[in-house]
């Protein structure tokens, strides 16, 4: 099998686990008695174990293991993680499951990342065309989970996401690929010196592009957390809701089927601005949009604010990390967009109580930031894929 749907397998594999975990895990907590106050924290740990491990399970990982040794390993200690919470209970005992499954399961993305882009970099494959497959099972799990959650709502969220890791650690260990350390040997030797790698992932206009991608992702924090509940508020029905989600994943998947072309003749730096800018608009026009055909259109833009946000995020790293560092580098990305997120997620539910109005406005500040922070970067030299 061609290496690139090799990894387009993998992004499929963790996806379709993401798709049933997000909407559906709530609903394993609540049957196995607990509380709304447990839940909620249960769900937010996932989100810091994150923060921690995915800068360092990434960096041992590109030291010491082949990237698909480590998605084999990972996988396989998640897939266990996940297949011990069908025998635990109680809060305390659940928190520990799910902490140290978090370890293992959150690095898969940055992981993964790194290794589309590195087979991107090789003249591969195209990482958007790998990237998009997982958008795609993310949308399966959703259907398939809303089908078959009910009597047997642990079973097929917990089964799913534990079948979904097993072909992940299949797939990983079946790469051929060496480690980067090793492969990049003779870039490192002709480096300045050693300090090269980290010199450059903490450069200040590293730094700030990254931090523009993580502020532009964190605007949609009042999307992820309330769009439904003003949907509903608005007169929308379920499968409305539901339609309306799912349409603003089909413009990512078709963002990401033509990445390579786009990002050919715009750069990393293009998609950042388009994104940007797309999601200043989306957000100032949210709140006033109230019927279907309007909030369908606004819609459309979540390809930009999302897709060419992750694209344009994910081609700089690759291109300004040394490959030995290529892991890390992105777990580093993606532990300041979580960070972001996070804060973000916090202010959206603060606000939102005051209304509708001061979360999106607020949310279209920050991606309104995000673009200034990105012009600010264009004084260290202009960012290109």
């Amino acid at each position: 099998m061609p290496l690139r749907y090799r990894v387009a397998s993998l992004f499929a594999a963790y996806f379709f686990g993401l798709g049933l975990f997000l909407p559906f895990f709530p609903l394993v907590l609540a049957e196995a008695g607990l509380g709304a106050a447990e839940i909620g924290s249960l769900l937010a740990l996932p989100l810091l174990i994150r923060l921690v491990a995915n800068p360092l399970v990434s960096a041992l990982a590109d030291r010491y293991l082949r990237p698909g040794q480590a998605i084999a390993l990972l996988s396989a200690v998640a897939c266990a993680g996940f297949g011990a919470l069908f025998l635990v209970s109680g809060f305390w005992p659940t928190a520990l499951v799910l902490a140290a499954t978090s370890l293992a399961w959150g690095p898969l993305v940055p992981i993964s990342d790194a290794l589309a882009a590195r087979v991107q970099r090789r003249g591969g494959g195209d990482y958007g065309r790998m990237r998009l497959w997982g958008s795609i099972a993310f949308v399966v799990a959703n259907l398939v989970g809303g089908l078959l959650v009910g009597t047997w709502t642990s079973a097929v969220v917990l089964g799913g996401i534990i079948a979904g890791l097993a072909v992940s650690a299949v797939v990983g260990w079946c790469l051929p690929l060496a480690r980067l350390r090793d492969e990049s040997a003779s870039e490192e030797a002709q480096a300045p010196g050693p300090g090269r790698g980290a010199a450059i992932l903490y450069a200040p206009s590293f730094l700030l592009v990254i931090a523009a991608v993580g502020l532009v992702q964190a605007s949609h924090a009042a999307y992820y957390a309330f769009s439904a509940l003003y949907w509903s508020q608005a007169g929308l029905g379920g499968t409305q809701v539901g339609l309306l989600w799912g349409l603003g994943v089909v413009t990512e998947v078709l963002l990401f089927s033509m990445a390579g072309r786009i990002g050919a003749r715009i750069g990393s730096g293009g998609l950042l601005a388009f994104g940007a800018v797309a999601a200043v608009v989306r957000w100032l026009a949210f709140p006033l949009a109230l019927d279907l055909w309007t909030i369908s259109a606004l819609q459309l833009l979540h390809g930009l604010t999302f897709g060419a946000t992750h694209l344009g995020g994910v081609a700089y790293v690759a291109r300004m990390a040394p490959p030995q560092w290529a892991g890390a580098a992105q777990g580093i990305a993606s532990t300041i967009v979580g960070v972001m997120s996070a804060t973000a997620t916090a202010l959206a539910g603060l606000l939102y109580a005051q209304g509708a109005e001061p979360a999106f406005f607020a949310m279209a500040c920050l991606a309104g930031l995000g673009g200034a922070l990105l012009c600010v970067s264009l004084l260290w030299g202009r960012p290109r894929a």
